[in-house]
């Protein structure tokens, strides 16, 4: 595997120094270096446009002109936003204290009624809008005052204020007059930048900035993004500086960009890269038994994956959570590389020759994943266990997910994304028997992760995490393998601290000179 990742590094370094500039031009066009104008190139485009109820995060886009109540650090601390602070004054009551001076891009004023009116438009009996189903129990909201909004659920939510960091802002007015579909594509929100141009099919996204914003740009008042899914076409914008920032680069470039004087840095994501098991099913398939899925775990070299795939850009996965998180277990046992291991569980269940698994897999959540399934089918093909790897679209993906289709399928790719909320909860809720169309379900642990779901004070919470993450781990619902990483490029004249994973970041980079 490592001789293979290799031969990349050796043929993409020597190709991309002949092809970059040629490449580049096809995909992007000539453009000029100037101080305050950032062109960056980003992988996948924005699906929906600006339209602030959708459940993808508009290309990175989303929160350069939008704001929620509360917003992330790029290390996970919940901050204030358009919220200055938040109290709960009861179980089921929090009350949000609104930053005061605030406007829209369009000069409206932001209050108390522009959230009950962006909370109005998302519960729309009338309208399905994705994001309502990460909002939680919400079940009332109302402004007790110009800058004082009451928030109520249906049950106790300790994670209403990560939420509000998931809810862009709406312009009632603007709104109401321009409907949803304009509205998406001249998005107006409080946030530093506004949408001059998407380009064909949301492709070319030109951000502009928004002079009465109250997040103030630094240096860059206009943000060209160019939509490159090949990644070795976004490292050859950087090295011929057609680009001054690439977003989600392959770890086997990255020794090659810093000896260019590409500023590399990586981005901390919580979440985690598995293969789920279907144990929701009919037949008597060896993945039921805990015992397999444990030797699983065992059997496949993680560190190698870390190491060599990916670069030592990604730390291994042997719980649902990480150091980052609350819940995160120092207690629950690693699964370390132990074929042999992983051999005696397997005849301890009863299946000392093994047997063949079929896994649908789909390419691009990690750079490299695509040879990780192939390192992981590799390893367990060591201790008798034949994979068959299927490659899915994403969008066949996502149906299946939502309807349960996996027959004749033993697991498949999936991400326990905590990146959402910075907290395990909504992953662990996928990975149980409440899940809207559930592949595994251990009717025992309910009553901890629905314990947890409505747990509001801190420290109990906390415990019940850590020991659903104990439970998890002899459980073994997934075969974890890695944390998501992800490595961004700049050019050296550029600056910035660190970058978030929502992708506001630009009002922030500073322009320091040749």
């Amino acid at each position: 595997m490592s001789e293979h990742v290799g031969l990349r590094l050796i043929t993409k370094g020597m190709l991309i120094a002949a092809f970059a500039s040629l490449q580049f031009f096809f995909v992007c066009g000539q453009a000029f270096a100037n101080s305050t104008i950032l062109r960056v190139g980003f992988p996948v485009a924005a699906a929906t446009g600006g339209y602030p109820f959708g459940r993808d995060d508009g290309g990175g886009l989303r929160f350069s002109f939008y704001d929620g109540l509360t917003r992330f650090s790029p290390t996970g601390e919940l901050q204030s936003a358009l919220a200055d602070s938040w109290q709960n004054e009861t179980p089921t009551t929090w009350v949000f204290q609104l930053k005061e001076g605030v406007v829209f891009s369009n000069g409206e004023p932001f209050d108390a009624h522009s959230v009950v009116a962006t909370l109005t438009e998302l519960y729309n009996p009338g309208v399905l809008h994705p994001k309502k189903a990460d909002m939680g129990a919400i079940s009332g909201y109302r402004a007790r005052a110009r800058y004082t909004v009451e928030i109520v659920t249906s049950e106790p939510d300790p994670l209403v204020p990560n939420r509000m960091a998931q809810l862009p802002m709406i312009e009632p007015k603007a709104w109401a007059s321009m409907g949803k579909d304009a509205y998406a594509r001249t998005p107006i929100g409080t946030g530093p930048y506004t949408v001059e141009s998407w380009g064909p099919n949301n492709t070319k996204p030109v951000l502009v900035v928004a002079e009465t914003s109250w997040r103030k740009v630094k240096h860059i008042t206009r943000v060209e993004m160019t939509v490159i899914p090949d990644p070795g076409t976004r490292v050859g914008g950087l090295l011929s500086e057609e680009l001054d920032m690439a977003i989600s680069l392959a770890s086997d470039d990255i020794a090659m960009l810093e000896a260019n004087d590409i500023t590399v840095q990586m981005t901390t994501n919580p979440s985690i890269l598995s293969i789920a098991f279907v144990t929701v099913r009919n037949d008597e398939s060896p993945i039921k038994n805990a015992r397999v899925r444990q030797a699983l775990n065992y059997a496949v070299d993680k560190q190698s994956i870390a190491d060599f795939i990916l670069g030592g850009t990604s730390r291994v996965a042997h719980q649902p959570s990480t150091p980052e998180l609350i819940g995160y277990n120092p207690e629950a046992e690693p699964f370390y590389y132990n074929p042999e291991k992983a051999k005696q569980l397997l005849a301890e269940a009863g299946y000392p020759d093994g047997f063949p698994l079929k896994f649908y897999v789909y390419g691009g959540v990690l750079p490299g994943d695509t040879l990780i399934f192939q390192k992981l089918a590799q390893d367990l093909a060591a201790i008798g266990v034949k994979v068959e790897l299927r490659q899915i679209s994403f969008p066949d993906y996502v149906r299946r997910l939502f309807n349960a289709d996996w027959e004749g399928i033993d697991g498949f790719s999936m991400g326990w994304l905590n990146m959402q909320l910075w907290d395990p909860q909504k992953s662990f809720e996928q990975f149980s028997c409440m899940y809207s169309a559930p592949f595994f379900c251990d009717e025992s642990m309910m009553t901890l992760i629905d314990g947890a779901r409505t747990e509001m004070d801190a420290v109990k919470r906390e415990s019940l995490l850590k020991n659903i993450v104990l439970r998890f781990r002899d459980q073994a619902p997934a075969l974890w393998l890695v944390e998501f990483a992800g490595a961004n490029g700049l050019q050296p004249n550029y600056k910035v601290g660190l970058f978030r994973l929502d992708g506001s970041v630009y009002e922030q980079i500073e322009y320091i000179g040749d």
